[in-house]
C-alpha cells in the first residue's frame, strides 16, 4: 500500500494540534498514527503517557515523540509474549526504530527530551519546576517547538513504516 502524502500531512498536523492542545508528547505521536493509520489499542495509549518529557518529564529520557513512533512500530513488529515465552528473539522493532532514532538525532542532534529541546529552543528546560516549565510554555515549547517534533515524529513513522513495508 501507497500512503498519500496527504495521510502523512494529515498525521503530521494531528501531531502537531495534539501536542498544542493537550499535551502529552508520546500519546500526541500515537493518537496522530493511531487516526491516520490504525494500530495500537487504548490500554497501550493509556500506558504510554508516563513516557512522554523524557520519561515522566524527567527530561534526560528519551523524547516522548519518538517514543510515540517506536511504539507505533513494535507494535506491528515487536516480540509477541509468546515469542518471549519462547525465548524467540525478533529484533525487527529495533531494526525498523532505530531508523526513526537515527532521522531524530541527524534532525535534532540527539534523542532524548533535553538534546530536542536544546536544539530547538536553545536549551532544556526542567518540567518539574513550575517556574521553568512556564518559561517552555512562553517560548512556543508547546504551541510551536515541541509540536513540531510531534508533527515530524507520526509523519516519519508513516515513512518509515511503509519504507519497510508494514504499510
Amino acid at each position: 500500500m501507497t500512503v498519500s502524502e496527504e495521510l502523512k500531512d494529515k498525521a503530521y498536523q494531528l501531531g502537531f494540534e495534539y501536542e498544542s492542545t493537550r499535551g502529552s508528547c508520546s500519546q500526541c505521536v500515537l493518537a496522530a498514527l493511531q487516526e491516520t493509520i490504525g494500530g495500537v489499542d487504548d490500554q497501550v495509549f493509556q500506558a504510554i503517557q508516563g513516557l512522554s518529557g523524557g520519561t515522566v518529564s524527567f527530561g534526560s529520557g528519551t523524547c516522548g515523540a519518538l517514543v510515540g513512533g517506536i511504539v507505533m512500530i513494535g507494535s506491528e513488529v515487536g516480540r509477541t509474549k509468546v515469542q518471549f515465552d519462547n525465548q524467540t528473539p525478533n529484533r525487527k522493532v529495533v531494526e525498523i526504530g532505530h531508523k526513526l532514532a537515527e532521522r531524530f538525532n541527524e534532525y535534532y542532534d540527539g534523542i532524548t527530551c533535553a538534546e530536542v529541546q536544546t536544539k530547538e529552543m536553545g536549551r532544556a528546560f526542567n518540567m518539574l519546576d513550575a517556574e521553568d516549565k512556564q518559561n517552555f510554555i512562553k517560548q512556543g515549547g508547546h504551541s510551536v517547538h515541541c509540536s513540531s517534533v510531534c508533527g515530524n515524529a507520526a509523519r516519519w513513522t508513516i515513512e518509515i513504516m511503509e519504507e519497510n513495508g508494514l504499510i
